[in-house]
């Protein structure tokens, strides 16, 4: 492949929305969760790093994140949350969550 047939396509990959690519997502689509989580994933463990204050921590939380929304992504709503606003909420209750179990508290309140 050339390097404009390579340019190109990175261009039309990138013109995917994340709704898109969730819809893709909750029929099974792979490609699509990893195009979710390369266009994410650092700006997530950097949320979950802020939370924990622990880079492999942070690590777990988004690979779960991204483990949930594969099976979660036909239940988002584009018109309750922007799909970043869902990863980033998923994130930071799962790192919540993990810093309440450290804490030798529930991981959620009853």
């Amino acid at each position: 492949m050339t390097r404009i047939a390579v340019e190109a396509r990175h261009s039309r990959e990138q013109s995917v929305s994340d709704v898109a690519l969730l819809e893709r997502v909750a029929e099974g689509d792979v490609r699509a969760l990893s195009e979710l989580s390369a266009r994410h994933s650092l700006s997530l463990r950097a949320l979950a790093f802020g939370i924990l204050r622990d880079a492999v921590e942070a690590e777990q939380i988004v690979q779960a994140t991204f483990r949930e929304i594969r099976y979660e992504a036909g239940r988002f709503d584009p018109a309750h949350f922007p799909v970043f606003g869902w990863l980033s909420e998923l994130t930071r209750v799962g790192a919540l969550q993990r810093s309440r179990v450290r804490a030798g508290l529930p991981a959620t309140s009853a």
